[in-house]
């Protein structure tokens, strides 16, 4: 993608107005960043605080025009078409954005949208390369491509890992092969791999994999199986070219302990049925039909303060055709759960007593 005319303008940079959501525009300067993933943006003369970033990855999407509720009151000043919006997953706020000409702007969406197909699109492998190369692009703070001990620490805050500094150490000097307290090239990759570790998953592919530490297609089947799959040989062998690491291993259908990880950790490995992060189900019918009844602070028969809480709340409930009870559980004196409005002067009641009375009465009227 790096020969797309699009790309090319965003790795080049353009002046973009950031428009506030309380009013108010500030320009600074986008551009994408060599790793194809990550965006900075700054003041026109590097006046900002300090440049800020996010990453394709985060984003879910972009629309053009003044779709938003920030641009469609603030924006006025700009051409609809030289106006979007960059959606993110999670609680990161959208930005809204006005390019300086409908050409800009339209170089952005476009880019955009073919980087978060690329990424889509990426084998585990490749998003695995993708995220160590973001995450040290990040850390090498003078860019020089070697980390000390000091911005691997860094790093590590960064990623939200707490790693006690002798073990941090202790690494670093594992991964430090040309031994000039620098890791640099493949030793940091080393390095971020070893971050990656899974002591449950290791010893769960031990059992699968035998004394030879290496599964083959048929082991991952029994694995498979075992797991609740109904998985053939053919899709044994499928998971193995998807996921394995080692070429070699791939071309024999045999499957190391990386690759092993790099499967659990997929969304192929998910608890979470990916078809469900989408709408998977009929939204054809009437409002109506998909009426279910909820309560909110079951337990309480009075004020949210200093009221009463009661088993006999949820029978009430339950007895009116509401479906979705609510159970605020906190650990009791004598350990043994209790239900109640944390932080509050409520009464507490005993949590077995709330799932004994809802198994009393959750089926005793269908709404």
């Amino acid at each position: 993608l790096t020969e797309d005319e699009d790309v090319q303008r965003m790795l080049r940079g353009s002046l973009l107005w950031k428009v506030k959501a309380k009013g108010g525009s500030r320009e600074r300067l986008f551009r994408l960043q060599e790793d194809g993933v990550t965006v900075c943006f700054e003041g026109r003369f590097g006046r900002a605080r300090s440049p800020q970033s996010f990453s394709v990855a985060q984003l879910e999407a972009v629309r053009e025009g003044r779709q938003s509720e920030g641009l469609r009151k603030h924006g006025a000043a700009f051409p609809e078409r030289h106006c979007f919006t960059l959606v993110f997953k999670g609680r990161r706020k959208n930005l809204d954005l006005a390019a300086r000409s409908e050409e800009d702007a339209r170089h952005w969406v476009q880019g955009l949208a073919k980087l978060m197909g690329r990424l889509q699109a990426m084998s585990q492998v490749e998003k695995l390369d993708h995220w160590i190369h973001g995450v040290l692009q990040r850390a090498d703070r003078n860019k020089d491509n070697k980390m000390s001990f000091r911005e691997v620490k860094s790093m590590l805050r960064m990623l939200n890992i707490d790693m006690d500094d002798v073990y941090a150490s202790k690494l670093f000097k594992e991964c430090d092969h040309s031994g000039n307290e620098r890791l640099e090239g493949w030793e940091l990759e080393e390095f971020c791999r070893q971050l990656l570790r899974r002591p449950e998953l290791e010893e769960l592919f031990g059992r699968y994999s035998g004394e030879d530490r290496v599964l083959s297609a048929e082991e991952l089947q029994d694995f498979l199986r075992d797991q609740g799959e109904e998985s053939s040989l053919r899709q044994a062998r499928a998971v193995i070219r998807t996921y394995e690491l080692n070429e070699k291993a791939k071309r024999q259908d045999l499957m190391m302990l990386d690759g092993f990880t790099m499967y659990l950790l997929s969304a192929a490995g998910d608890i979470l049925n990916q078809e469900h992060t989408r709408v998977h189900q009929d939204m054809s019918q009437p409002l109506s039909h998909y009426f279910i009844s909820s309560s909110h602070n079951t337990y309480l028969t009075r004020n949210q303060i200093g009221g009463t809480s009661s088993t006999e709340a949820y029978g009430r409930a339950l007895r009116a055709g509401c479906r979705c009870v609510e159970l605020d559980c906190w650990e009791g004196s004598d350990g043994e759960p209790v239900v109640y409005h944390g932080h509050t002067l409520t009464s507490k009641i005993l949590f077995r007593d709330v799932i004994e009375s809802i198994r009393d009465s959750a089926f005793e009227v269908r709404p």
